[in-house]
């Protein structure tokens, strides 16, 4: 049964205006993607793809420290599963998507806000690191984060971002 507390997060991420600021300027501590095409391309990028997988075996190798816990974390991904696909399979026919571009903003999308999710399910273990600090704040200003300007986070990656700056549309 989802927590309350993860619950009332995904109510939250859900109340966001997503994607609605793409394409509007934005600050320079973001490298700015000027399109749908160019960032449909982008969040399925081996690099943004490299980068958001050594975040999630970052997560779950904080997790895993706390081997009760951890057992949590598959029950859960499949409880929030079906009502993030159905969130964002409503919110995407309203923008310029179709084929490859449409699925991989839909995955992209998917995956972030499952992260998010699972994020704040084990902040008492790990300080939020990658999906809430970094990825969240341009979901919630209607942006869309979807990839990563610089160079690709290590293997047995510890968190702490050392260079380079997201990629957001």
């Amino acid at each position: 049964m989802m927590k309350p507390e993860i619950k009332s997060k995904l109510d939250n991420v859900f109340s966001y205006p997503f994607l609605q600021a793409v394409g509007k300027p934005l600050p320079a501590s973001v490298t700015q993607v000027n399109s749908w095409s160019a960032a449909a391309k982008m969040c399925r990028s081996h690099k943004w793809e490299t980068c958001q997988l050594m975040a999630r075996n970052a997560l779950q190798g904080f997790t895993e420290k706390n081997w009760d816990r951890s057992q949590e974390w598959n029950p859960l991904a499949d409880e929030l599963r079906p009502s993030i696909l159905s969130f964002v399979d409503s919110l995407l026919p309203k923008f310029p998507l179709q084929g490859k571009a449409l699925k991989n903003v839909k995955d992209a999308l998917s995956w972030d806000i499952m992260f998010i999710c699972l994020e704040q399910e084990y902040k008492d273990i790990v300080e939020p690191f990658f999906y809430i600090p970094v990825v969240e704040p341009w979901y919630a200003a209607g942006h869309f984060p979807c990839g990563w300007d610089g160079d690709e986070f290590p293997d047995a990656w510890d968190g702490i971002i050392r260079g380079g700056q997201l990629m957001v549309f």
